[in-house]
């Protein structure tokens, strides 16, 4: 593998994340009521509880995305 595939393998890594990141965003965004109703009634959570965990999840996993995708994506940009 060059350095040209190993570019565009995190490119498009960092672009599926973000997607995935974005539509989970937008999901919690839209379907708010419903999240909180389903995890109340599989855990037993109340909706302050699951709000919680769903931004714990999401700040997580754009921490991943920057630190697995977008910081070796722009590395090799420097370094190329």
């Amino acid at each position: 593998m060059d350095i040209e595939q190993l570019q565009d393998l995190f490119f498009w890594c960092m672009v599926i994340n973000s997607g995935i990141y974005a539509l989970t965003a937008i999901a919690v965004l839209v379907l708010r009521d419903f999240l909180c109703r389903i995890h109340k009634k599989i855990f037993g959570l109340d909706e302050e509880a699951v709000l919680n965990s769903i931004h714990r999840y999401l700040a997580s996993y754009k921490l991943l995305i920057t630190v697995f995708n977008f910081a070796p994506w722009i590395a090799i940009l420097i370094i190329k």
